[in-house]
């Protein structure tokens, strides 16, 4: 595929939402653009500000802790996903503080969840989302 038709594709698959360089470089290989291509058009992106990894993790993160209301067990792991390395992440993290948020998130889940769930269950659940907050005796 020609360098420019693969380059406006992309340009227009990132119009749609932000995009990661991992997300990215999967596409133009969907695509099936040359390898050589791939880094050119990176390159370009990256300079023209179009894609942005630490940028990228900034925002997802603050939108998964306001409307998502992930865990940061589960932030992180979407992440990694995303193809996003570990020390963009790690420092990301660093401008928040943790204990606080997810105190906070363990509260409103426990407000919302004890009115169908049981004390034991509702741990269970914290737990599997990634909440080590909740102690549950027999």
């Amino acid at each position: 595929m020609d360098f420019e038709v693969a380059k406006s594709k992309i340009i227009n698959y990132i119009g749609i939402s932000k995009k990661t360089e991992y997300e990215v470089r999967n596409k133009l290989k969907l695509m099936n653009v040359g390898q050589n291509e791939v880094l050119k058009i990176i390159s370009y992106l990256k300079q023209a500000g179009y894609i942005n990894d630490k940028d990228y993790t900034d925002a997802y993160m603050r939108q998964c802790m306001r409307l998502l209301k992930f865990s940061v067990y589960e932030i992180k792991q979407k992440l990694l996903q995303k193809g996003i390395k570990k020390d963009i992440i790690e420092t990301a993290l660093q401008n928040i503080d943790i204990q606080s948020y997810e105190d906070e998130l363990v509260e409103k889940i426990k407000r919302s969840k004890l009115k169908v769930m049981d004390e034991k269950k509702l741990c269970q659940y914290l737990y599997r989302r990634g909440l080590k907050n909740c102690i549950y005796e027999e």
